[in-house]
């Protein structure tokens, strides 16, 4: 990590390990098994990486880097990097994969030069200089509800991948790119067999499309000419809205944060759609949008995060319930609100039966309402091939 200023450069993950292995061990880990997981940093596991980048970015407003020119540096005292001291998970992968070179960026070229071609096309060359990085709210695992053909409680609209909420409490790898590609067969098949999604009528289609048209532009010059008097730009509108997430929705929450974090978000909402936006011309307009968007989302995402501290929720998946009567990360990792090392609930299990659905209700207090629902079970039945042919055939097996 360094300073703001990228002087003051010094290897912070060795206040977190004790010795060369472990350390590097975890590092591997941490790119191998990706997101944040609460339940992989008590014991120098991959996210305690993730934490220890968040000690410096977040409590010591530090820079942390990634520089693949170099293999891990250890304190005074310890061995240098050797892949033979490798725990067994990381020493293993490697050799299978032939990513035994001297560095990491010829282990990297080796096993997926894309990745490097990628950073190159966006004007980073990992070969010159590090890779400046920080903690991500991934993996949040929500979503639209959807059917067993990916058809959303808006009918007609069909939502797949990442966006569908289909990935369960841990998302397992790949469950995203399964999802996309089955959900996208699945939804089109049940589109073409139900819909009869033939080409429209273009003068129907025409007409339509013009009268909703006709609203989007009558609102977008509503927004711009009520905002002339406002006080908050879109901009500064986006930058709180991600201030506020980041602070209370993202991989750390607690309960009082969240509480009065959606209280902000009800605030600025109805500020911005009861006063507007300061807009300077139409080319405001876009990001005028998306920030009331943002704020509704917002809402939406921490009504959903109390109402799963009122279930009593613990960590699960990709964020962590902190809790001062819970279990302890690591003596290093300290809290800036009590001055104390953070502390997290452990995960309800119990919760893993459960989804909870947020649906908007512009008449409750918070404009989303809660309900819950069972996961679907897995199905359990043997039907015969003609039973099942003809089921095909007279089109039942799409419920209609």
């Amino acid at each position: 990590s360094t300073g703001a200023d990228g002087g003051d450069e010094r290897e912070f993950l060795t206040e977190y390990f004790g010795a060369m292995p472990a350390l590097a061990g975890a590092t591997f880990l941490k790119g191998y098994q990706w997101p944040f997981d609460a339940q992989r940093i008590t014991g120098g596991q991959s996210s305690l990486v993730d934490m220890a980048v968040h000690q410096e970015t977040v409590v010591r407003s530090r820079r942390v880097w990634m520089d693949f020119l170099r293999n891990p540096a250890g304190a005074g005292g310890w061995d240098d990097f050797d892949i033979e001291a490798l725990p067994p998970e990381a020493r293993g992968y490697l050799h299978r994969t032939g990513a035994t070179q001297a560095t990491p960026i010829e282990r990297l070229a080796h096993m997926n030069a894309p990745a490097i071609e990628i950073y190159a096309e966006n004007g980073i060359d990992l070969r010159r200089e590090p890779l400046e990085i920080a903690v991500c709210a991934q993996h949040m695992n929500g979503g639209f509800a959807v059917n067993a053909w990916w058809e959303s409680t808006v009918k007609h609209t069909f939502v797949i991948g990442e966006m569908a909420g289909t990935h369960g409490v841990k998302r397992p790898g790949g469950s995203a790119l399964n999802a996309g590609q089955v959900g996208a067969a699945r939804a089109a098949e049940y589109i073409a067999n139900v819909y009869d999604a033939g080409a429209p009528d273009a003068d129907a289609a025409a007409a339509s499309a013009g009268d909703e048209l006709a609203r989007t532009v009558a609102a977008l010059r509503s927004m711009l000419s009520s905002g002339a008097a406002a006080a908050v730009a879109p901009e500064e509108a986006l930058a709180e809205i991600a201030r506020r997430m980041t602070r209370c929705g993202a991989y750390l929450r607690s309960r009082g944060r969240v509480g009065s974090a959606l209280a902000q978000a009800k605030d600025l909402y109805q500020r911005l759609r009861r006063e507007g936006m300061k807009l300077a011309s139409a080319r405001d307009l876009p990001a005028a949008v998306r920030a009331i968007q943002q704020c509704l989302t917002s809402i939406a995402m921490l009504k959903a995060i109390s109402g799963l501290f009122d279930r009593g929720a613990g960590s699960r998946g990709s964020h962590c319930i902190l809790d001062p009567d819970g279990v302890q990360m690591h003596p290093g990792l300290v809290d800036p609100d009590t001055g104390r090392p953070y502390r997290f609930r452990c995960e309800n299990e119990a919760l893993r039966e459960v989804i909870l659905q947020v649906t908007y209700d512009a008449g409750a207090d918070d404009l989303f309402s809660l309900s819950e629902a069972r996961p679907r079970p897995i199905p359990d039945r043997d039907i015969a091939f003609e039973p099942a042919w003809s089921q095909f055939r007279q089109k039942k097996i799409y419920g209609v």
